[in-house]
């Protein structure tokens, strides 16, 4: 506060209280200094997780579900609590790393990593958060080289008969509960005869 107004407000979460009280400590010390700058002391400690946030919040276009509940997942991990400047190509590929080391796909991994780029493209420049876009470039690419990531392959197998049926039998059930939803049944025969 200066002169009675609140001038700068700024905030992080830590696992134990006396991490907190140490860093609210070095923080104070810093923002009493005459000449502290406070938006580039807000960006100096500025986190992945808040760049990631920050996105969220500020994204105009509409995300879709996935790529929201991705960036959300994303918050939980180490790499989101780091501070976005000591973040380098090899933390990418660590993230890649303890993602696959969980089970997920090679090709899920690469997906939380395109939506995380979306995010590291855009700190610099919007934000000024000092996220380097090369670093998780570099990341992606030995993370790819690795075998940790991956596109997904084409898709060569067919539904049978007796899936197609399932399905159709399904969506014209679902139409007759509710009258007013999409006409899948329909766009299920379109697709299989159009494409």
């Amino acid at each position: 506060m200066r002169e009675g107004k609140i001038v700068h407000r700024e905030s992080k979460t830590f696992d134990r209280r006396a991490s907190a009280d140490g860093w609210i400590k070095r923080r104070e010390a810093d923002l009493v200094q005459p000449n502290a700058v406070l938006g580039a002391a807000k960006v100096s400690i500025a986190t992945l997780g808040d760049a990631i946030q920050l996105y969220i919040q500020q994204s105009e276009q509409a995300m879709g579900r996935t790529k929201t509940q991705v960036l959300r997942s994303i918050l939980t991990y180490e790499l989101a609590r780091m501070v976005c400047a000591e973040i380098g190509s090899q933390h990418y590929l660590e993230f890649a790393q303890d993602l696959a080391a969980t089970g997920m796909k090679p090709q899920t991994v690469e997906n939380y990593l395109s939506h995380l780029g979306a995010v590291v493209s855009i700190a610099r420049p919007a934000w000024g958060f000092a996220l380097d876009p090369q670093a998780l470039s570099d990341g992606r690419k030995v993370a790819r080289a690795l075998g940790v990531t991956r596109k997904g392959g084409k898709r060569s197998r067919r539904p049978t008969f007796d899936e197609l049926n399932r399905l159709l039998i399904h969506f014209l059930d679902r139409e007759k509960r509710n009258p007013g939803s999409a006409p899948m049944a329909a766009i299920i025969v379109f697709a299989l005869f159009s494409t």
